[in-house]
């Protein structure tokens, strides 16, 4: 008897949102460390003689840049057979590479204020 496999159009669907998602997660770190670090008064503080905010920041863009790379090289990696439903096969792998790609982008446009900017902004 043969297993009943997963529908690939869902695997698509995923691959295609999930450097949106990834990207999103990224905006509500870096604004939640930011926050926490203005709210409770810490953005002088130090974590091992650095200033935590930037290298939070830092952990939290290397966090979400890894499984985009990773998205990035499967889609394009993967061979370009039709999937079942499509009008253009290639369609969802050029979507998910272009879509996490951009998001890669969008995540690094995200980290460099948070890095060259004081945590709670200028004046306070």
């Amino acid at each position: 008897m043969s297993q009943a496999r997963a529908p690939r159009s869902a695997f698509s669907v995923v691959g295609i949102t999930a450097g949106f998602v990834l990207w999103a997660l990224h905006f509500t770190m870096i604004y939640a460390i930011n926050a926490f670090a203005c709210e409770r008064g810490m953005e002088g503080a130090t974590l091992l003689g650095l200033p935590w905010v930037p290298v939070l920041v830092v952990a939290a863009t290397l966090l979400v840049l890894l499984p985009l790379a990773v998205l990035l090289r499967r889609a394009i990696g993967t061979s370009r057979l039709a999937e079942g439903g499509q009008a253009e096969p290639g369609f969802s792998h050029w979507f998910t590479a272009a879509a996490a790609a951009y998001a890669m982008l969008a995540v690094l446009f995200q980290a460099a204020p948070s890095l060259v900017l004081p945590p709670c902004g200028v004046g306070y």
